[in-house]
């Protein structure tokens, strides 16, 4: 598959020295949260990524966060409260009611991290609905995730944040029970250690990308599944277990989920400068312009990020294997991914494609933002879309089975298309590190490991996020509170060894 385009920093902004107040592992939107909160409380701050640049999941994302009391929905006359957003976190999965500190510290903090990224230069449209929000509550940032990476590394930079790239954490350093700080190795493989009178902030992603993680805790099928993000390999998850931190609900995937791989060159909305008056002027046309001129711009990101709707295969096309097998229609996804390479092809004939041309006939879909339809698919991603006059040729033109594909399309007649490839991707694990709403990592005992917090996907506490944006906005949440809880402790009077 091909990878989205980094954001390259560079490898080193300065000595990391041998202390500092706050250690914060991993530079995603949870870790570069953490790093510029804890700054903005007057910690000194060093931020040690493992990768060359912010190269993590949220550069993949389109960039959508749910929020409740936002301006935007304030001037679009929509009446919300967090306690209603909390209400529909948990009708989204009522499983994810068990830790309920931490669904009201999202649904709390979720509006005021919005005022924050605005401040801080990023750009949204919306507010769009979304089941089973009861109102909308989907915040688009402009043009895409990459947008909340930049600004948060931007106002690290301003701030002194001392950032080191091409450094792993391998150890925590502690006193008794206390995290005192880490041991970083850099490219050459020499090792540091680094203190942190505050506290560390482990935000180093989840464990997606790691073969033997997903062996070990998932179900077959997610564990076969290709892994959006293969650079998510579980270091935090290993690093917490080493110090007796509980680990919540490891077993729990989002995914498997159909998706096309990216396209060979990035998309031109993807390329545009990051000039602030570019990404308001584009805010403004998107908010006020007519949705003809609109929807395009969104099928692009429909085009290069999403997969098929369920709708599609419900319609009938046909899902098979590399080979060119059908597979069961009941669990798509699941089948796909205990498939060769996890990868297939949808297919069908001209009937089921001239029918996929309008609502609500769409093969990709943002919900109440746009659809992407058959013919969005032929013109802007030709590279997935292949047709032949019988099976024999559409066998060579995708590297399948004569026979096994005729034998899919069988009571069907051509041309027939092929669309993909199509892949069954694990977007995200679950599983990390039991927090309180400080974000303080917790023991077996329930007790607070001094010193150390989590956030993001490594510390998710037991929360499922089912509904669309809160991954996202979990990572920006928890990473902001994590970075100004430890900022406090390295900024207050020194406590009893007890004291987290």
């Amino acid at each position: 598959m091909t990878a989205h385009p980094s954001i390259t920093a560079a490898a080193d902004q300065g000595s990391a020295g041998a202390a500092c107040d706050v250690v914060v592992v991993g530079a995603g939107a949870a870790g570069l949260a953490a790093a510029v909160a804890a700054a903005e409380a007057g910690a000194a701050v060093t931020l040690i990524e493992k990768l060359p640049g912010l190269r993590g999941t949220t550069s993949w994302s389109v960039g959508s966060v749910a929020a409740a009391g936002t301006r935007l929905q304030q001037a679009a006359g929509i009446a919300d409260d967090p306690a209603a957003f909390a209400e529909d976190i948990i009708l989204a999965d009522p499983r994810t009611a068990e830790p309920a500190a931490l669904v009201q510290l999202l649904a709390r903090e979720a509006g005021p991290v919005v005022t924050w990224l605005e401040r801080l230069g990023v750009v949204f449209v919306g507010p769009y609905p979304e089941p089973p929000n009861r109102v909308p509550r989907m915040h688009n940032a402009v043009p895409n995730g990459r947008a909340y990476l930049r600004a948060l590394w931007d106002e690290a930079q301003r701030r002194g944040v001392t950032t080191r790239f091409d450094a792993r954490v391998v150890q925590f350093l502690r006193s008794g029970t206390r995290v005192t700080g880490v041991v970083w190795r850099d490219a050459a493989g020499r090792e540091h250690p680094l203190l942190a009178r505050g506290g560390v902030v482990l935000a180093a992603g989840d464990f997606s990308g790691s073969d033997a993680m997903r062996q070990r805790h998932l179900a077959p099928a997610a564990a076969a599944a290709l892994p959006i993000n293969r650079n998510s390999t579980g270091e935090g998850h290993a690093l917490l277990e080493g110090v007796g931190a509980v680990m919540r609900r490891m077993e729990a995937v989002y995914g498997p989920q159909l998706r096309f791989p990216a396209p060979p060159r990035e998309p031109w909305i993807h390329r545009l400068p990051r000039w602030r008056w570019l990404l308001r002027l584009s805010a403004a046309v998107s908010a006020h312009a007519p949705r003809a001129l609109i929807t395009p711009l969104i099928r692009q990101l429909l085009l290069s990020q999403m997969g098929p709707a369920p709708v599609f295969l419900q319609a009938g096309a046909v899902l098979a294997d590399a080979t060119g097998k059908a597979l069961p229609a009941d669990r798509p996804a699941e089948a796909l991914a205990l498939s060769p390479g996890a990868t297939g092809w949808l297919l069908g004939d001209r009937a089921l494609a001239d029918r996929f041309q309008a609502f609500p006939n769409f093969i990709s879909t943002a919900p109440g933002i746009a659809f992407a339809y058959f013919r969005d698919y032929e013109r802007g991603r030709p590279d997935l879309v292949r047709w032949a006059d019988d099976v024999g040729a559409l066998a060579a033109r995708t590297g399948t089975d004569a026979a096994l594909l005729a034998e899919a399309l069988q009571g069907r007649s051509g041309p027939f298309f092929a669309l993909g490839p199509v892949c069954a991707m694990l977007t995200v694990t679950e599983g990390g590190a039991a927090i309180d709403a400080q974000c303080r990592v917790l023991d077996a005992a329930g007790q607070p490991i001094p010193g150390l917090h989590a956030a993001g996907a490594t510390g998710q506490g037991g929360l499922l996020l089912k509904g669309h944006g809160l991954h996202l906005m979990w990572a920006l949440v928890s990473g902001r509170t994590a970075g100004r809880a430890a900022a406090t402790r390295a900024t207050a009077p020194k406590n009893e060894e007890n004291v987290a």
